[in-house]
């Protein structure tokens, strides 16, 4: 029988035939037209009778108007990032996403005083108000804002933070990927870009790794102090607005992350309290791969090895698709079917296109709410593992589709859950089927490289930034200290792992330049460790013959929008994350998986 081919580039003339179609401009203008409406329309919001019933009428008002802007605007920023990852130089692309952009932030701005209302009503209104059932859709996210109601500016300035943001805070975002499109290398007689460049970091070819090692941070040299100063720029107007906002009570930097990460401080402590613990297995980890390629440390141009004789056979994309869902359909066949369902529909684009861009993503539209996944695949076992963890992330929006659009939002801690789940099902799966000793090592390394990443870089970038917020709130921070402070923080958490440290990593790493999230870092660790956590969690339930552990993980990842990790965690599992023992159990896969990794041989 004939294996199915799958389109291999996205299918979405149903949401916009394309980005210069008149329906699209039609949505548009109308999206602009009714923003104008309900502007005038919420300045009435003065005169509306503080009776429950009236303001309640108003409100249910707003909203309803508000969703089909908010669609609009979502789907095309969405259509227009698509069409970008395909082409990154495409102008029309760049230019509808910008208008996609400034539609959603007007939005944002126009519904300021109303999210000043809900914030600031006294409990019992605001109780009696969600009760509505519209309204109520909303109430996990403003009960979660509402702890931070004193932080908020009065109205006004937040709409000015809003508008100032735009050319301010996230402008130094932008120019930091402008800079990242603009540095040329010479590589082994031949010119390229970083995107590139990076890619050669992963070349079997040891003096080409080390080559485009030092050539990236040449580049990165010439512009450290531009990169300084956008680091300084975004961490001192995050340190301000924590300073205008804290009038009545100062927040930290890593309070107000925890608060955008929707977990607690004490979380937080612990998980990386036990990461330092367990720190041992990732530079164990790296010890092991030194080992593999004939070394007896690793350099940092290292990092990103591929395994010795890593296997050449080219896995064909539908494979690929047959491998994960299979993989997905042992633990649950609902699962399986959904992952080929996403090839056969085309919401999975695979194909190398010119001027494409670096990654893997997956995004979703608002309506019809489906899930779409980025890859460039290019046949390799590294790439089907990429391909399952965007599926992973797909599953979780599929089973998430009827909820309204505020509880289909979830934090990034809890983000990674689904892919890394689906990551760890494909991994196990290929382990036991796979048919030399070259394949079981090319699964074995990619757990240990995982080890090394989460569990000693992750933090390595979380203390960098902890010493460099403390620091830039002193004054600014001079490129060289900067090196320093990288070269400490890797110190502490690589040790003698690595024959030498990256001090220039915090210019390379672009998720230090990050306009709208600081400590983009710890979130990575905690969706790694969660995620293990939960897979451990079911996999124990399933082996003891427990029905409905599958629906009891699609139930887990429904709530994800809608409670805290904590509060997650405990209804779904029955566990503490604040306590050491969650996290223990994750770690202790981990360990298993370097175990396993060191019985590979080599």
């Amino acid at each position: 029988m004939q294996q199915r081919v799958y389109p291999q580039q996205w299918q979405n003339d149903h949401i916009y035939p394309s980005l210069d179609s008149c329906v699209l401009e039609a949505d548009m203008s109308l999206a602009r037209a009714s923003l104008a409406e309900l502007s005038v329309f919420i300045e009435g919001l003065a005169q509306v009778p503080r009776t429950p019933g009236a303001l309640q009428d108003f409100l249910r008002e707003v909203r309803l108007r508000a969703r089909r802007i908010r669609d609009i605007g979502w789907n095309i920023a969405v259509l227009a990032a698509c069409k970008g990852s395909q082409d990154a130089r495409d102008p029309l692309a760049k230019q509808v996403a910008s208008r996609a952009r400034a539609l959603n932030a007007d939005l944002f701005k126009t519904l300021a005083p109303i999210e000043d209302l809900m914030l600031g009503l006294p409990a019992p209104e605001f109780e009696q108000l969600m009760a509505d059932p519209l309204l109520g859709e909303e109430g996990y996210r403003l009960r979660h804002e509402r702890r931070l109601q004193d932080q908020r500016l009065p109205v006004e300035a937040e709409q000015l933070v809003i508008g100032l943001g735009t050319d301010g805070l996230h402008a130094w975002g932008n120019l930091y990927n402008d800079l990242v499109g603009k540095i040329r290398l010479v590589i082994a007689g031949r010119e390229m870009g970083l995107a590139e460049a990076s890619n050669l970091l992963s070349s079997p070819d040891r003096a080409l790794r080390k080559e485009a090692f030092d050539a990236i941070s040449a580049g990165w040299e010439g512009e450290q102090e531009t990169v300084a100063a956008i680091l300084n720029a975004l961490n001192g107007w995050r340190l301000e607005l924590s300073r205008q906002r804290g009038k009545h009570r100062r927040l930290d930097a890593l309070d107000l992350s925890c608060h955008q990460s929707h977990i607690e401080r004490a979380t937080l402590d612990t998980l990386m309290a036990e990461t330092w613990q367990a720190r041992h297995l990732g530079q164990r980890a790296l010890g092991l791969m030194a080992g593999h390629l004939g070394l007896e440390v690793l350099g940092p141009e290292d990092l990103f090895a591929p395994p010795p004789a890593a296997s050449r056979r080219e896995i064909p994309f539908e494979e690929a698709v047959d491998i994960i869902a299979l993989a997905f359909a042992r633990f649950d066949p609902e699962m399986g079917d959904f992952a080929r369902m996403m090839a056969e529909r085309g919401w999975i684009d695979a194909a190398p296109t010119p001027n494409r861009r670096t990654g893997a993503y997956c995004t979703k539209f608002a309506e019809p709410v489906e899930p779409r996944v980025f890859i460039t695949y290019a046949g390799t076992m590294d790439n089907v593992i990429t391909l399952a963890h965007e599926l992973g992330h797909a599953w979780h929006n599929w089973l998430i589709r009827d909820l309204p659009m505020s509880q289909r939002s979830y934090p990034m801690t809890l983000a990674e859950t689904a892919s890394i789940f689906a990551e760890t099902l494909v991994r196990s799966a290929l382990y036991e089927q796979a048919r030399s000793a070259e394949e079981r090592l090319a699964i074995a390394w990619a757990d240990a490289d995982g080890a090394a990443t989460f569990l000693v870089n992750i933090p390595a970038r979380f203390d960098f930034e902890r010493a460099l917020v403390a620091e830039r709130e002193q004054g600014y921070v001079s490129s060289a200290r900067l090196k320093g402070l990288t070269d400490e923080a890797w110190g502490r958490w690589y040790e003698q792992s690595l024959d030498r440290y990256h001090p220039l990593f915090w210019a390379a790493k672009a998720h230090f330049s990050i306009a709208g999230f600081g400590f983009y870092n710890y979130p990575y660790l905690f969706g790694y460790l969660f995620s293990l956590g939960v897979y451990q969690q079911l996999m124990s339930r399933q082996a003891a013959g427990e029905a409905g552990v599958a629906k009891a993980y699609r139930a887990l990842l429904r709530d994800t929008g809608r409670m805290s990790a904590e509060e997650l965690v405990e209804r779904h599992l029955g566990q503490d994350i604040r306590k050491p023992a969650f996290w223990q159990g994750s770690l202790a896969l981990v360990e298993a998986a370097v175990a396993r990794f060191a019985q590979c041989g080599g």
